[in-house]
């Protein structure tokens, strides 16, 4: 019997339970560390890739811990009758017997689990390599991409990520590898190539586990191996997805397969999330984009609070550069600062109502106020305005928020949020 089994048993169940419990405590790590207003794709990768990590994890060792079960339970009947099937008290015709003789024995069946399980531990761990290299070279092609030739517009797109995430890791697991298998040529352009996969092979932490993942390839069948890690890796990007869309919904998705009931809606009409609402939010819930006080309006003004994300720098930045509001530093005269203050102040005004605009029942609310804000109850930071409702009729109305966005050059409106609201 190995002596190890009892140590097996003690790290996957620790692993198991941990990782199942992690799930709201990375969440909230993230959410305190980075707020979702502050997430940058630095960030963003960070936070999809910790949740791949633990997934795999989880699902690598809830599989070794199913089969060192059944492996122990068989031990245990071995351990009782150690001298397998007893054919003289077996009550079978001639046939049954001769095929139970031929099948392979309680100790061979014993010995097999055993390697599976053992199969399945070192698997997970050389999975778990793989998906933390994939990160390691997610990171690098966005850093690329946003910071060499500044394309934003494309690290931001949902599908964009996801095709690159998948096509990272069915790279490192080696789905790709026939291209390697090319007749070796001399020439300076092969010796460059040779130069850039050694970068590559020790810069995404490839070496760690490429020569195990030879050894299981090289000693079984490659597709097998291949088709497996591939539905294996994929899986918990999708679980991973499907968990962070319930907090997350930039690109994101949930999947409720408990309660999967939706409401008949022929006409289309804007679903109303509770979340826009002030009053309605519980705890460790966000607003994500943004919302107002609340469904039913007693107050004779609307508080108005828009959440920031980082893609709005960019227009910010493009809005703050055309008005020239960092050119000239503060004076040293008190009378000149408070002018100084006073048109800082102007040009801040104008530079968010360029970014946020407004509208109430279709009707657009240009020069409003608006401050810096960071919400006392959902702890994002943002915008936040009054707008006097005074002149609104008593019912039903209609808040509509958009923010601009610059990317490639191009100022584009973008949605932020529809909310209905009563007047009292």
């Amino acid at each position: 019997m190995p002596a190890y089994w009892q140590l097996e048993f003690l790290i996957a169940g620790g692993i198991i339970f941990s990782l199942y419990t992690s799930t709201d405590y990375f969440k909230h790590l993230f959410l305190l560390k980075y707020p979702i207003s502050n997430f940058d794709y630095g960030q963003v990768l960070l936070f999809f890739g910790t949740y791949v990590l633990t997934r795999v994890l989880l699902i690598g060792f809830g599989l070794n811990l199913i089969l060192r079960t059944v492996w122990l339970a068989y031990f245990a009947i071995s351990y009782w009758y150690p001298h397998d099937v007893n054919y003289e008290n077996i009550n079978v015709n001639f046939y049954q017997k001769k095929n139970h003789q031929e099948q392979a024995s309680a100790k061979t069946r014993l010995l097999n689990l055993d390697k599976w399980a053992n199969l399945s531990f070192g698997i997970t761990i050389i999975f778990t390599f793989i998906v933390f290299s994939s990160i390691i070279v997610l990171l690098s092609i966005q850093f690329i991409l946003a910071e060499l030739f500044g394309a934003y517009w494309l690290i931001n797109n949902a599908v964009f990520n996801y095709t690159s995430a998948i096509f990272v890791l069915l790279l490192q697991l080696g789905i790709f590898d026939f291209i390697l298998r090319k007749k070796h040529r001399r020439g300076a352009f092969f010796k460059i190539g040779e130069w850039l996969y050694t970068i590559y092979y020790y810069g995404s932490g490839l070496f760690f586990y490429r020569r195990e993942l030879l050894v299981l390839r090289t000693n079984g069948k490659t597709w097998i191996l291949l088709s497996f890690g591939t539905a294996y890796l994929l899986t918990a990007l999708f679980i991973s997805i499907n968990q962070i869309g319930e907090f997350y919904q930039a690109g994101t998705f949930n999947i409720n397969l408990f309660d999967d009931r939706e409401t008949y809606d022929s006409s289309k009409n804007y679903v109303v999330d509770y979340k826009v609402y002030e009053d309605q939010l519980s705890k460790d819930e966000v607003f994500f984009n943004g919302g107002i006080q609340s469904a039913y309006i007693t107050d004779n003004h609307l508080k108005v609070f828009v959440v920031h994300h980082r893609k709005y720098d960019w227009y910010l930045k493009y809005v703050q550069d055309s008005l020239q509001y960092d050119t000239y530093d503060p004076p040293q005269s008190d009378s000149l600062k408070r002018l100084y203050v006073q048109e800082r102040a102007r040009l801040n005004r104008l530079v968010l109502n360029r970014l946020l605009q407004v509208e109430i029942d279709d009707i657009l609310y240009e020069d409003l106020t608006w401050d810096r804000y960071k919400h006392y109850k959902t702890k994002e930071e943002g915008y936040i305005t009054y707008i006097p409702i005074d002149t609104l009729h008593k019912g039903r109305h209609i808040i509509d928020a958009y923010t601009r966005n610059r990317f490639t050059n191009q100022v584009k409106s973008s949605y932020c949020f529809t909310v209905p609201f009563y007047v009292d």
